[in-house]
């Protein structure tokens, strides 16, 4: 899943590739991906045809494409989804379920291996993050960027395991299973303290970890529209990313502590890797 520092470096690379472009023309390959918005193909292309996209926004996990007739062209990625910038000659491959192409050249097309989860569709400006099912109050670590006080004080109204609360879309808007742990290993601090208990000390340790991770994936995740495999988790040979220091690395050694990193289950279908020796 692309999580937000994927998505963030997406999001400039897509406003540098398509602001200012007229959509000539589009294909929905697969109408499933346009159901949670539109419930036809038809008038998802029709709204998307002809328009000027004027800027490109983010919200969490969620691309919001600004149209010039007052109109948003959501874009949520899914659990696999992606973007890739294409030829306007390029024909769809297998997993590519849209493609847009524009007036002046060029073409975006959005893939997805296995079953769809990506979701996309034309709303009115006023419907998009209700659309996009993104809590309007949610904190974006990246958009909002709060000083570490006032993440204190939102910390101690959460009131929450620190793992759960850093997966929670309704608190935290954009981070997912590999950053949370990245984080909570850059702080030092357990999936499993509370957030009201953190001292002052523990939540600017938290805040500056949650500040540096994020950089230091987006960092990482390279130019997207042009490598889908910048930002991922594991490598083509299944060995955790070069980037992450607990996730995906059970067993080996903490890169503080040299103790083994621990894979432990949160609740069901949740889990952390952590190292039980220097997070406390």
């Amino acid at each position: 899943m692309l999580e937000l520092p994927e998505v963030e470096v997406l999001r400039k690379d897509l406003e540098k590739e398509v602001v200012g472009k007229k959509v000539k023309d589009v294909t929905v390959a697969t109408a499933a991906l346009v159901t949670s918005f539109h419930g036809k193909r038809p008038e998802f292309v029709k709204a998307l045809t002809g328009r000027k996209i004027e800027a490109v926004r983010r919200r969490g996990r969620v691309l919001f494409v600004d149209l010039d007739d007052q109109h948003t062209w959501v874009i949520d990625p899914g659990e696999q989804g992606f973007l890739h910038r294409e030829t306007a000659t390029e024909s769809p491959g297998a997993d590519t379920h849209l493609a847009v192409s524009f007036t002046v050249g060029g073409a975006v097309h959005l893939t997805e291996p296995g079953e769809v989860t990506a979701r996309t569709g034309v709303v009115p400006n006023e419907r998009a993050l209700e659309a996009a099912e993104v809590a309007p109050d949610a904190l974006d670590p990246l958009d909002d960027n709060p000083t570490w006080m006032e993440f204190g004080r939102f910390l101690q109204a959460a009131d929450q395991p620190l793992k759960l609360l850093l997966l929670d879309p309704a608190v935290i808007a954009g981070i997912g299973p590999v950053y949370s742990d990245e984080i909570l290993w850059e702080a030092g601090l357990r999936h499993d303290r509370q957030s009201s208990s953190l001292s002052t000390q523990e939540v600017r340790r938290l805040y500056r970890a949650m500040q540096e991770v994020l950089q230091a994936a987006m960092k990482a995740a390279g130019p997207s529209l042009d490598d889908s495999d910048g930002g991922d988790a594991v490598d083509d040979d299944g060995e955790a990313a070069e980037h992450l220091h607990v996730f995906g690395r059970e067993g080996l050694p903490c890169h503080r502590c040299r103790k083994p990193i621990a894979r432990t289950r949160v609740k069901k279908g949740v889990y952390t890797f952590h190292c039980p020796q220097c997070m406390i």
